[in-house]
Formats: structure tokens, sequence, C-alpha cells
């Protein structure tokens, strides 16, 4: 199944969701990011990225992404950062605002579940993993001698914090940001979010009662390769 950026923008603008809809105006209409193919949803020739293209591209498992490059991307520091504790604040771990990358979601169900209504923690890891990649790619420039055009870069090591279950069906968003970069290697903090309803009668108020949490936290290590490898 391949991506088509006009077909994915068209999808997520016409979802009768205030949340998705605020962020799409905000992100977009004020040229902070900018819409672009997802490539990971595109089959290449060599089979690179059956397992996002395909796979976990149907009804019944993630039927719809799309993703927002930041325009304006600061260059990330050369130290290397340090790594979160599992027990790290936000405050004490290197931030993801702004991120340089948002995947937006549509998670289907029953294809992507592991206990009934929640996301297979593999899955999970895939969608932080594919939004890491994107944001990497951002700052790599590729490489034209593969059929990829994020070029050969690789995960050496994922951390992975599951702070609550990501539940189906939903829209969530994956935040990305390259926190350090030396060269070929390249530091990325991730989270994944979504709206959940809240149950506290103080909060019914609200023009629709769901709020924003952060249900996964993941910092990673990765590699580009040299092209001739």
């Amino acid at each position: 199944m391949s991506d088509p950026l006009p077909s994915s923008l068209s999808h997520f603008h016409s979802l009768q969701n205030n949340w998705i809809a605020s962020l799409l105006n905000t992100t977009l209409t004020t040229n902070d990011y900018t819409a672009i193919p997802t490539d990971s949803r595109n089959p290449k020739p060599s089979g690179e990225d059956h397992y996002f293209a395909s796979t976990l591209a149907t009804p019944s498992t993630i039927p719809h992404v799309l993703t927002l490059r930041r325009r304006a991307l600061s260059t990330p520091p050369t130290e290397a950062p340090v790594w979160p504790a599992p027990t790290a604040t936000p405050s004490s771990a290197p931030t993801v605002s702004p991120p340089d990358v948002i995947l937006l979601v549509d998670l289907s169900a029953p294809g992507i579940c592991g206990h009934p209504g929640t996301v297979h923690g593999g899955v999970v890891a895939t969608l932080l993993d594919e939004a890491m990649s994107l944001a990497v790619a951002t700052h790599s420039g590729g490489d034209s001698s593969t059929d990829n055009p994020r070029g050969k870069i690789y995960t050496a090591q994922l951390d992975v914090r599951y702070k609550r279950p990501l539940l189906v069906p939903t829209v969530a968003m994956v935040r990305a940001k390259v926190v350090a970069r030396q060269g070929r290697k390249y530091w990325v903090r991730a989270q994944i979010v979504q709206e959940e309803k809240v149950d506290d009668p103080k909060q019914m108020h609200l023009e629709w009662p769901k709020r924003k949490v952060v249900t996964t936290d993941a910092m990673a290590f990765w590699l580009q390769t040299k092209s001739n490898l």
C-alpha cells in the first residue's frame, strides 16, 4: 500500500476529532510544519519497509498515517545527552518539544491488539521507531545510493518506557526529535500521545471530556552507515 500525501491529508482533515483538527490547523496554517510523504509506507523494490507499508497498512491495523515535518529545524547539540533513567522526570530528560517530526496514526483493531482494545507493545515500539527514523532523516540528508530516501540509518539502541496502555481504535500522535548528533551518530527522543476519556466529574465541564496523555516515552541511539557499506 502506498501513502499518497493528498489522500492522507484528506483523511485526517475529515475526522470528526477536535484535537486533530486543532493540531492540523495550528501546525499547517502557521507554517511551522509541512506535510510530507511517509516514506516507510511505500514498498521498496528491495523489500525494505514491507512490515510498515503492507503488514501494518490494512483496515484492521494502521490504515492511515500522516507525517508532519518541522520547517525550521534547529541544529542538534554535539554533546551526547544523559540517557534518562527509568524514573527520570520530563524536566531531567532531553526535551522532545518542539518535535522535528509529528506522525499521526489512525489505529484500528483487532490487527494490532495484544490485550483486547490495547495496542501490542511491539507495535508501540514500531511506531516510535518509525517516527524516530523520519526525525533522523530530516538531519541526515538521506542516501541516493539506496532505494530508500532516508538512507542507511539503523536503530542501535531503543529504550521504551510504557507508561499506560495505548488504546484502540483511536488516532494517536507520535512526536520525535533528534536531541544530539555527532557525525553519523544520533540520539533521538520520542513520545506517543493520545486522548483519553476523563472520568473525574470535576473535569466534565470541558468541551469534550478528554485529556491528552503521554502513553509511551522512548530514547534511542541511531547510526547512519556509509553509502558503500
